[in-house]
């Protein structure tokens, strides 16, 4: 069966393949390389898409991180679109009022900026870009299911930030699942980004926004959208791990911690998956260590592809932890404000994480590319799911480099992951006896999930195979799609 859902949820084709976590995303960007576009233009348009079909887990309100491959270059490059600390949060945090979602957990937006720099390495302009996001908001779309699990999730917290309402809980009650939905105010947020891009949230968008959180007691003003809503590009950490070179997306993001987990496998021929949980644990906890305490992200989701010229990209999206970020819908714009900032944060003054003025907070977020020693970098990746993400990814890569399996089996491939709180491990239930007996004498508190029943949602993308295709796969543990060109 395995195989077969391997099969399903893997596309090929020499002229391109895009991924999406909603399957209308990946279609649209699909057809943007159909349409003479590269993969930058592609996961563009698949993005905005999915900033309209998904706006529970990510959009302009919130935050992104890529990293790209070029062809022609060797190593790739990191996309870090995290808004920094607005000026006021540190007074805030040293008083203990800094909050995890609400008014006082808001941060700067740097989602515009992101867009627009992948925007940039297209050939299509941003009206193209943002074209079938704005037709789908102002014609409308298919709720999906999982907007209103997540909505449903989130009833409290909407209606708490809202108490006149919002367009998500139309009534008082969450969207239905398969309703067409129309997010008229997304349109227009969407408008002023073709005409503003990067500056989206120096123009009216911004200003509704700082109404929005000062009118609920929040920090953050116009200054500091236009000091600290930028995105920048940066050189991707790198390190060694057998025989491979692999990549990560650097800090504030976790790919440093990735790689510190990688670093620890040891040899991969012989490796275990309780060696695998001790090298992830140790980690995290030395992340936890220097940065005086964990984070989260929950409310996520990613879109990858690759072009007939090889250029890659994996782009992770956010609105931070859990769900609807912050709670607060601009009104009018039905723009969700995330809680990067409440949920980044550390409100230890003297951290490495406090929010001092522009600095970026700490995210699980993170992207990673991998290649033969010697060779340019031939598959990227990553996935949504806070903590996990971590370790989900150090058990996806360590397959690849071992094995170098396809990617079609490297996301079925029967995973563990971490229980909220500390609270032991959850193992799918087809893991091998022998790893799962050694798994129970590390963390003796086990869970178990059914066969492909943990909440993973990982997207790898492989630069041609032997035939001359491009490929990409998408978990089937959640909902995604992969669309060829």
């Amino acid at each position: 069966m395995r195989a077969v859902v391997a099969e399903q949820c893997t596309g090929r084709s020499p002229h391109g393949v895009v991924a999406a976590a909603a399957p209308l995303a990946a279609a649209l960007g699909a057809q943007c390389l159909r349409d003479g576009g590269n993969v930058f233009d592609a996961v563009t348009v698949a993005a905005l898409a999915e900033t309209v079909l998904l706006p529970p887990k990510c959009g302009l309100g919130g935050d992104l991180v890529a990293l790209v491959v070029r062809d022609g270059q060797s190593r790739p490059e990191a996309l870090i679109a995290v808004g920094g600390a607005p000026r006021r949060l540190a007074a805030l945090a040293a008083a203990g009022r800094m909050t995890v979602d609400g008014p006082t957990s808001v941060g700067v937006p740097a989602a515009a900026a992101g867009y627009a720099a992948l925007s940039e390495l297209g050939v299509f302009d941003r009206s193209r870009h943002a074209e079938g996001a704005i037709r789908a908001a102002t014609t409308g779309f298919a709720w999906s299911k999982v907007c209103t699990l997540l909505t449903t999730l989130s009833t409290s917290l909407l209606t708490a930030q809202n108490p006149a309402g919002t367009v998500y809980l139309p009534g008082g009650s969450p969207i239905a699942s398969g309703a067409v939905t129309r997010l008229p105010g997304l349109a227009k947020v969407l408008d002023e980004w073709v005409v503003r891009g990067a500056g989206l949230m120096t123009g009216p968008v911004g200003r509704a926004v700082v109404d929005a959180v000062q009118s609920r007691a929040g920090v953050l003003e116009m200054d500091d959208l236009a000091d600290y809503g930028g995105a920048v590009w940066k050189a991707c950490d790198e390190s060694r791990v057998g025989g491979h070179r692999v990549w990560t997306t650097p800090a504030p993001t976790h790919g440093p911690v990735l790689l510190d987990a990688l670093g620890g496998l040891g040899d991969l021929g012989s490796l275990t998956a309780a060696r695998t949980y001790r090298s992830v644990v140790g980690a995290v906890e030395r992340f936890r260590i220097r940065n005086g305490e964990s984070v989260a992200d929950g409310g996520t989701s990613i879109v990858s592809g690759v072009d007939r010229h090889g250029n890659m990209a994996v782009v992770i999206h956010s609105n931070s932890f859990p769900r609807f970020g912050s709670g607060l819908v601009v009104d009018g714009l039905d723009l969700i404000l995330a809680n990067r900032a409440g949920r980044g944060f550390s409100s230890r003054v003297g951290s490495r994480n406090f929010p001092e003025a522009g600095r970026r907070p700490s995210t699980t977020l993170h992207a990673w590319a991998v290649a033969r020693e010697g060779s340019p970098a031939v598959a990227v990746g990553g996935t949504p799911g806070g903590i996990n993400q971590v370790p989900w990814n150090t058990q996806l890569m360590a397959d690849l480099i071992r094995s170098e399996t396809w990617p079609s089996d490297a996301v079925v491939t029967p995973r563990w992951e971490l229980m909220p709180s500390h609270a032991g491990i959850r193992v799918e239930e087809d893991f091998s006896p022998h790893d799962v007996v050694a798994l129970a004498v590390e963390e003796p508190r086990l869970e178990w999930a059914g066969p492909l029943g943990l909440r993973s949602a990982q997207q790898v993308v492989v630069r041609g195979d032997a035939c001359g295709s491009m490929i990409a796969s998408a978990d089937p543990r959640t909902v995604g799609a992969v669309v060829p060109a």
